[in-house]
């Protein structure tokens, strides 16, 4: 029983404990609520917690002559190159001084030649086989001519012959003769016909040996002419003006045509190549697609080596015929131009390019980060939100975008830098573009007498005027004593006599009628966190203000202990860097930046002069920038460890090895293409005392 009542009573004493709480948090709940929507509050959840809003810059359209300027990097090759080699087999007996690595070989030096003994023996051995075929030639003619007389003997001695034989067959019919002289005749022509077949066929074999003869003589020409072109070989000269390249040989060693000893380049025959995208190549041949409107347009290139910067001029001489598979884009070949020996680049040297497209009229050009990749853009309406339109994007060029569109008009403002925050209906603090007014300026007092009375004098006046009177020569009695009678009244009636007996007379009377002094004043501060350059010194309630909202911010804890302790002491170096984070984080910086009235200039009190500390992050002026050993390891390891192909990091991270950036703008080129986070190695600096 004891059990029981006490387990009631336990439990009752819980449930009120639960019920008083439970009335306490409605009791909060309930409070908060009311407090927020008393003040107007909007949003953001049960308890209303204030709604976030975003500073951002708005531009305006306006319609101009554009001119795209493409940039990007190639590299030189060369157009004309010449492999020197021996162009016959033989020991290398000597080369020219000049033939080594870089130097400049002139058409025509001989560079090195062959052991030329063997080559001498050939040809008087040709020599001596020509002689010899010539010889036999003449054999073979005279020959011929000898056959040719005997068988013109034999043939003489048949026709007498077979006269011989008619005769005695004749006085056989007249039986002067017998049978047998017949008989003997008619064998003696036989006999006579015998030697003039013998004798043609020597003719015909003495007629067949000419020719042979003749292919003889021929054949050990050829031979000797051959043998001289291979001792004229021995020795190899420059085919055109060019630098030697890859020169490697040793005097004494046997070489053949197929060992190259060096290589020349032709200098008049440099080229930089480099690849245009599909979106580039388009816009410069135009609607009709000729490749040809390329060729003669000119470049200027740029290499970087270090402590300065080469530029070359060229100009597009062809395309290639087909598109690079791995990367899309068509090869394009520059001919550099005025190139001599003394300022040569090396083939494979790493360039710079930049050269305009065709001027586009009346562009509509903003930033290309004001457009998404789909099209769209942002404006702000009366009530300071964001609203969404679309435009057609007619080319991305480097960091701005062609736009058209309907919703594109001259003199509508835009948001000029979207971020992952905006979207449509969100609240935003608009910075709009300034818009001089024309204010006409009055005139600065130039002093002197008044040309128009009534003129009212002061003491200083009068004093000045009665001495000039008083020593005014030639001027007479009673006109000295009626102006004088004037000025002690302290009224000039009529100052333009004054002003033409001033002329007259050579009185100074205008000394007495100085202009007064003009106190400048200055403009009044609009307000709003500050744009331009820094350092910008921070007053005491700017400096809290400013504290409270990065504490309060959603910002990660090592940017704020940056940021907070170079806020502590007074000064910012860079603003735009902070108008960064008012961007990226929402934070409202222009809220601790309230307008202020003008103030006359000698009320402005000089403000002691600090370096403020620096707020980090890769440099985005003009260089050079010399590099800390720190900041050298961080940049060259980012380097290394990034995605860029192997020819540009060859040249970028020697350059940082070095210890100097000529040129930061391209490196900041490479952070936004490979994402390379270079202002991580460029953390702030505490400030200094100017």
């Amino acid at each position: 029983m004891r059990s029981t009542f006490r387990a009631i009573a336990g439990f009752t004493m819980l449930l009120g404990v639960t019920v008083a709480i439970a009335a306490v948090g409605a009791f909060l709940i309930s409070s908060r609520f009311e407090s927020n929507q008393a003040a107007g509050g909007r949003g953001g959840g049960f308890f209303g917690s204030q709604e976030p809003t975003y500073t951002v810059d708005l531009q305006v359209f306006e319609a101009q002559d554009f001119t795209p300027m493409i940039t990007g990097f190639g590299s030189i090759s060369a157009g004309r190159t010449a492999d020197l080699r021996p162009l016959v087999s033989g020991l290398l007996a000597s080369s020219a001084p000049a033939l080594v690595e870089g130097a400049f070989i002139r058409e025509g030096e001989t560079l090195f030649s062959v052991d030329a003994f063997e080559f001498d023996l050939a040809v008087k051995d040709a020599e001596i086989a020509l002689s010899d075929a010539r010889v036999r030639l003449e054999t073979a003619r005279a020959d011929l001519a000898v056959e040719i007389a005997a068988l013109s003997l034999a043939e003489d001695q048949l026709a007498l012959s077979e006269e011989d034989l008619e005769r005695q067959r004749q006085l056989l019919q007249q039986e002067v003769v017998s049978a047998a002289a017949v008989d003997n005749a008619q064998n003696a022509t036989l006999a006579a016909r015998a030697s003039v077949d013998a004798r043609r066929a020597g003719v015909a074999r003495s007629e067949a040996a000419v020719p042979t003869a003749e292919l003889a003589v021929e054949r050990a020409s050829l031979t000797l002419e051959r043998a001289l072109r291979n001792l004229e070989n021995t020795t190899l000269t420059a085919p055109f003006d060019g630098l030697a390249q890859n020169v490697s040989f040793a005097l004494g060693r046997q070489v053949g045509s197929n060992d190259i000893l060096a290589r020349l380049v032709d200098l008049s025959q440099l080229e930089l190549r480099f690849q245009l995208s599909d979106e580039q190549l388009g816009g410069l041949i135009g609607a009709g697609g000729n490749r040809d409107a390329l060729r003669g347009l000119p470049l200027t290139l740029s290499w970087d080596v270090g402590s300065q910067i080469l530029t070359y001029e060229a100009e597009i001489d062809r395309t290639a015929v087909a598109i690079t598979e791995n990367q899309g884009g068509i090869d394009i070949f520059a001919r550099l131009k005025d190139i001599n020996p003394g300022n040569v680049p090396p083939v494979g040297a790493f360039m710079a390019y930049s050269f305009p497209e065709p001027t586009v009229k009346g562009a509509f050009v903003v930033p290309a980060e004001a457009v998404s990749p789909a099209g769209e853009m942002f404006a702000v309406d009366d009530n300071n939100r964001i609203t969404v339109f679309r435009v057609e994007v007619l080319r991305r060029v480097g960091d701005v975008t062609l736009v058209a569109g309907e919703a594109v008009r001259p003199g509508d403002a835009f948001v000029a830098r979207r971020f992952i925050q905006l979207g449509e209906g969100t609240k935003v603090n608009p910075n709009r573009p300034e818009v001089p007014e024309q204010v006409a300026e009055a005139p600065a007092p130039t002093g002197g007498i008044p040309e128009t009375g009534p003129v009212e004098l002061d003491a200083t006046q009068q004093d000045c005027m009665r001495s000039l009177i008083a020593g005014a020569d030639g001027l007479p009695d009673r006109a000295r004593e009626r102006i004088t009678a004037a000025i002690d009244g302290g009224t000039l009636e009529n100052p333009e006599r004054l002003k033409g007996m001033q002329e007259r007379m050579g009185l100074d009377i205008d000394s007495c009628f100085p202009a007064p002094a003009v106190v400048a004043v200055a403009e009044a501060d609009p307000g709003g966190f500050p744009t331009g350059d820094g350092p910008v010194d921070l007053t005491p309630e700017q400096q809290s203000c400013l504290i409270e909202l990065v504490e309060n911010s959603d910002l990660p804890a090592t940017p704020k202990g940056f940021i907070i302790p170079a806020l502590e002491r007074g000064s910012i170096q860079d603003p735009s860097r902070m108008a960064g984070l008012k961007e990226r984080a929402g934070i409202d910086l222009d809220s601790c930046f309230p307008a202020s009235q003008p103030a006359s200039a000698p009320a402005m009190a000089e403000a002691e002069a600090i370096v403020a500390a620096d707020l980090g992050g890769f440099p985005t002026g003009d260089g050079p920038v010399d590099l800390t050993p720190e900041q050298q390891s961080c940049l060259i390891e980012l380097v290394e460890n990034s995605d860029l192909p192997a020819t540009p990091k060859g040249f970028i991270i020697p350059a940082l090895e070095r210890g100097s950036i000529q040129d930061p703008s391209r490196m900041v080129g490479l952070k936004e293409r490979a994402g390379i986070d270079l202002d991580s190695c460029f953390p702030p600096s505490p400030p200094v005392a100017g």
